[in-house]
């Protein structure tokens, strides 16, 4: 009989952004539940001064404190999984195109530190921010950063990634949701929610969609072809978990 492995799949807590009462609920499930695996699904750094379109007042803030608290939270998690999301790939975005040269170099060593970091707290692989190359694959689960996110971005994923009776698991999206994807043989999405602080993410303000953002984080296993997702979320002011058999 194929071992059962057991798995938290976690992201988007933005570095200096990040919800600091739910990442340690968060930490107290982790030493409750003991997965084998911890996935990080991206975006642990915020990088909003990195990003186009800064205004001038971010495109000149420090990043010392987002660097910090997503190094920290690193060295907390302990992936053995991480994905880079859309804001760790501004790095890449600056080193292959920016005129700065200087900025090119800080992103440079940044990126490699971060790398460093991760193998040095145990994280076997990291994905880049590639709609091919970035999926991990564990059994019959695929896990992505996410590259849509759009009202239909979870189950646009199922039918693209997922084998059939298959599961993926995305961040990206910061919504809490799980569909049944239109594929032959049958397909299920997940979004896990987000770690970070909503109101303080100034630059996200004028969207409609940060309604429907929620704080969680995925978990579940797998064994052989077998698999089971949940979703930790929280009802009214308490978060619900459902693993009592495992």
């Amino acid at each position: 009989m194929s071992k059962r492995i057991k798995f938290v799949a976690v992201g988007d807590n933005h570095g200096d952004m990040v919800d600091k009462a739910v990442a340690s609920e968060l930490f107290k499930f982790i030493a409750e539940f003991q997965p084998q695996e911890r996935i990080h699904l991206g975006d642990c750094f915020d990088f909003r001064s990195l990003r186009r379109g800064a205004s001038n007042k971010e495109e000149n803030e420090s990043l010392a404190s987002d660097v910090k608290a997503g190094m920290d939270f690193i060295s907390r998690y302990k992936p053995t999984v991480f994905h880079y999301g859309n804001h760790e790939d501004r790095l890449s975005q600056i080193i292959s195109s920016s005129s700065n040269g200087l900025k090119q170099d800080y992103c440079i060593q940044l990126d490699s530190d971060i790398r460093n970091h991760l193998k040095s707290h145990g994280c076997r692989k990291i994905y880049d921010y590639h709609a091919d190359e970035g999926v991990h694959t564990m059994g019959p689960i695929k896990t992505c950063h996410g590259f849509t996110c759009g009202p239909y971005a979870v189950e646009e994923h199922a039918r693209h990634y997922c084998q059939p009776q298959g599961a993926v698991l995305m961040g990206h999206i910061h919504r809490i949701e799980q569909v049944c994807a239109r594929k032959h043989g049958g397909a299920v999405g997940f979004s896990g929610g987000c770690l970070c602080r909503k109101g303080d993410m100034g630059y996200a303000k004028h969207r409609l969609a940060t309604s429907r953002w929620g704080s969680g984080w995925l978990y579940g296993f797998v064994q052989g072809s077998n698999w089971k997702v949940w979703q930790a979320h929280k009802v009214g002011k308490k978060f619900i978990f459902s693993h009592a058999d495992l």
